[in-house]
């Protein structure tokens, strides 16, 4: 079990965090969803140790990660968005990294490596953005480690290396291990997220697992935005794509729809999950919605 109780952390005078709390389980791929600036990184690096909180406590399998503990550490892997990696071959990495996780598995490594493609005879300073990418995650995929942490790991990732990731990302689901996959790629991996967690506003917003959104949340597209039960519209094209409360329509609930809700109408997406009758939508409030979201992600940029 991973915890974050009451964690308070931030760059320079604003907080980022404020007693934040969230529990991860073993045997599950969280989805850690938020705009811009919203602190998953950060999260994430937390969890690592590599950031320390101003307040507050995080547990990694009963192990405090800011202690950085050779056997805490070996039991979390880390993938960062853009992974760096030395002038080395990988044979070479292998013989002097693998040794510092004891639970590292070299043949799945070579599978993986196979799988990805990877070139054994090239310099990893060489690889390329994806290539860079799909080694860090055999690397973390083989590592032992019962904490997985993967920032953006589709970015960089050509079609046919998204399937092979997703398939791999499924068979590294084990009863004892925690995956935290942060992502603005949410239709890249919506079937395998579950649940999402959104973070916003320095908080955990909203913890939504894929039973609870099938039971209470349906997608569809509809011609006007007139009739009951609208959780959150986009207008389109032709019309507009539309999160409603259950029993409005036979389709499943986009999650990408269900984040946009989220940080636009929290109030209305929380009054669906509990199952109350919802009041008109307006499209005009679904425009000041989108207004606000730009505005949060704009001010976020300014921040970082």
């Amino acid at each position: 079990m991973v915890q974050f109780q009451r964690l308070t952390f931030g760059y320079g005078e604003k907080p980022l965090f404020q007693n934040l709390d969230l529990t991860l389980e073993p045997g599950t791929v969280y989805g850690l969803l938020g705009l811009n600036g919203a602190g998953k990184t950060s999260l994430l690096k937390l969890a690592t140790g590599a950031l320390r909180a101003e307040s507050g406590g995080i547990s990694v399998f009963g192990s405090d990660p800011g202690r950085r503990e050779a056997a805490c550490l070996a039991d979390i892997a880390f993938v960062p968005e853009d992974p760096w990696l030395p002038a080395i071959k990988p044979s070479v990495w292998l013989d002097r990294y693998a040794v510092f996780r004891p639970g590292f598995d070299r043949e799945r490594f070579r599978a993986l490596s196979n799988e990805f493609t990877l070139e054994a005879d090239k310099l990893l300073s060489k690889y390329s953005y994806g290539q860079r990418k799909k080694f860090a995650l055999a690397a973390a995929f083989a590592s032992g480690a019962r904490l997985l942490l993967l920032d953006e790991p589709t970015n960089g990732l050509d079609i046919p290396s998204k399937t092979q990731f997703r398939r791999v990302l499924a068979s590294a689901v084990d009863p004892e291990r925690v995956v935290v996959v942060s992502t603005h790629q949410v239709r890249d991996l919506e079937s395998l997220i579950d649940p999402a967690v959104i973070l916003h506003g320095g908080r955990v917003l909203f913890t939504l697992s894929s039973e609870e959104m099938s039971a209470k949340l349906a997608s569809s597209h509809l011609s006007d935005i007139g009739g009951p039960g609208i959780v959150y519209a986009e207008k389109d094209a032709v019309g507009w794509s539309a999160l409603l409360a259950s029993g409005d329509s036979n389709g499943s609930a986009d999650l990408e729809l269900v984040f946009n809700a989220a940080i636009t109408a929290p109030d209305r997406l929380a009054a669906a999950l509990r199952g109350e009758t919802l009041s008109s939508y307006a499209a005009d409030g679904r425009d000041a919605g989108l207004a606000q979201m730009r505005a949060q992600m704009r001010d976020a940029t300014e921040d970082r």
